[in-house]
């Protein structure tokens, strides 16, 4: 049999998972995946005293996975989203003895913390031994299965590249006239902490940004920008207003730098996804995984820092506009549909 897991939380109800999460789940369901519901728990505490619970909560954690995974026959499949949901200590355990009962394990990365957590031994050593011990990976891209490559002892054929992730719609996505000189969109988390780079907008001369999500801190020097709320997931397809969706992150405007502006030159940020899928054209990082996949596909512009945005729409002639427009709505239809996981199970011959 072939199982996802779900995970459970602290009053034994389902997760409320982020969005490509759920689409994931959508996407084996069709496939033919069963549900395998582990019911563990989760919970940040800042008390002290909760504390205590929360660690004893991690340790009952893996203690419900080997219990329930005991269910498993040989030759089973299970796929696991990572890193899991809810924390648990001994995960390296559970993948051993997934693989002792000769199970099968797709091991799907949605973030992994060794490349964007640098510099910390005990999260590098239990990314490799968890990649190490899983039957079969599917990378995000090329770039990062060739880190995980360099990082572990594992043959390079059990390694899929996913290319990008899904985004599952059933909603009808309004095909705007859009031109290549209207503002830039800028969607997602926009606090401080995580998109240091906003307030430095207002050096970018000669482009205009609109502004959507949480956490967005007004400033007023910045005339060049537009704040226009936040939306759900669903919502957010149909009220982007722009020439293209940019992708950067980090704490300057100048490149892509810090823990999350790094961490671009192996990951697939879902905002990608939500934009293409919205069939907008994008704005990436050159030196980001992103940015073979968009320039193969004719799907956006590259540039080394957001000065060169300007000058690199000005180049662009109204037919190759029009042909980025056009390429973003093809993958669209795929990505709505959930095509590029579907396609990497495929490769899985499982």
């Amino acid at each position: 049999m072939k199982y996802y897991v779900c995970e459970g939380t602290p009053n034994g109800a389902y997760n409320a998972t982020s969005k490509a999460r759920k689409d994931t789940e959508y996407i084996l369901k069709k496939l033919g995946f069963k549900e395998f519901y582990i019911q563990t728990k989760y919970g940040v505490q800042t008390n002290k005293l909760l504390k205590i619970k929360q660690l004893l909560d991690y340790r009952k954690n893996c203690k419900i996975w080997m219990k329930t995974i005991s269910k498993l026959q040989k030759n089973d499949i299970l796929l696991i989203q990572y890193p899991l949901t809810n924390t648990m200590l001994g995960f390296v355990k559970v993948m051993k003895e997934l693989e002792r009962k000769e199970i099968k394990t797709v091991l799907l990365i949605h973030d992994l913390d060794s490349l964007r957590f640098t510099g910390m031994p005990r999260i590098v050593k239990e990314d490799k031994e968890v990649l190490e011990n899983s039957t079969y990976i599917i990378a995000h891209n090329k770039k990062m299965k060739e880190k995980i490559l360099n990082m572990c002892n594992i043959d390079k054929d059990k390694i899929i590249e996913l290319e990008v992730f899904d985004y599952i719609s059933e909603d009808e996505i309004n095909e705007r006239q859009r031109k290549k000189d209207e503002p830039v969109i800028i969607a997602g988390n926009l606090s401080k902490e995580k998109a240091e780079y906003l307030r430095d907008l207002k050096k970018v001369i000669n482009t205009k940004f609109n502004l959507y999500g949480k956490g967005y801190e007004k400033d007023e020097e910045e005339t060049n920008v537009d704040y226009k709320g936040a939306f759900l997931p669903e919502e957010l397809l149909n009220n982007l207003e722009g020439s293209f969706g940019l992708v950067w992150d980090g704490t300057s405007v100048d490149s892509c730098l810090g823990l999350y502006g790094g961490y671009l030159k192996y990951n697939n940020p879902h905002k990608v996804s939500l934009y293409l899928t919205a069939m907008l054209p994008v704005i990436v990082w050159s030196n980001s995984a992103m940015a073979d996949f968009v320039t193969k596909n004719k799907l956006g512009i590259t540039v080394d820092k957001l000065e060169d945005i300007s000058k690199k729409i000005a180049e662009l002639t109204e037919e190759e506009y029009k042909e980025m427009i056009n390429n973003a709505k093809n993958v669209s239809n795929s990505l709505k549909q959930g095509k590029y996981l579907s396609k990497a199970i495929e490769k899985l011959e499982i």
